[in-house]
């Protein structure tokens, strides 16, 4: 969808704040508020913005270790990945999984406690979900960069 500079400001004023009122987008973008609020409706309508949820702060509410598992499927049949990618959407510790190219099948990003609690987690669910073949653990040391607002050209 094609947006123009009106959109891309209320977008990019949306992803500093998505609470912002719809006056102060209207000051930001130098729109009415009624203009303002008509593209946000359309925006959400044409599946340009998906939602509005709080960023929250994973090390407060007590995950402390951040880590990505790769995982191999033994065999890539409908029920196989069905079974798997149901059993990723059932576990509450993934916070992202997705199918990617390479060595690998799944790249699966996983939040914990702890390393104990990790190992939990990889050994006790994601090595048994039935079909899984090869995991392979990588823990982040520390985040450089994790931009949540996409760029708009």
């Amino acid at each position: 969808m094609p947006l123009d500079e009106f959109d891309r400001k209320i977008i990019h004023s949306l992803q500093e704040d998505a609470r912002m009122p719809v006056a102060q987008v209207a000051e930001r973008t130098a729109l009415s508020a009624t203009p303002v609020s008509r593209r946000i409706k359309r925006l959400e309508d044409d599946g340009v913005i998906l939602g509005y949820q709080p960023v929250l702060n994973a090390r407060r509410l007590g995950f402390e270790l951040d880590a990505y598992v790769l995982i191999n499927l033994d065999g890539h049949s409908d029920a196989n990945i069905s079974r798997f990618e149901q059993a990723i959407q059932d576990n509450p510790y993934v916070i992202a999984c997705h199918a990617v190219t390479g060595d690998m099948d799944y790249l699966v990003h996983v939040i914990a406690r702890d390393v104990e609690h990790l190992s939990q987690i990889t050994l006790k669910s994601l090595v048994r979900i039935p079909g899984v073949r090869d995991v392979k653990s990588i823990i982040v040391l520390e985040t450089i960069k994790d931009a949540r607002a996409l760029p708009l050209e």
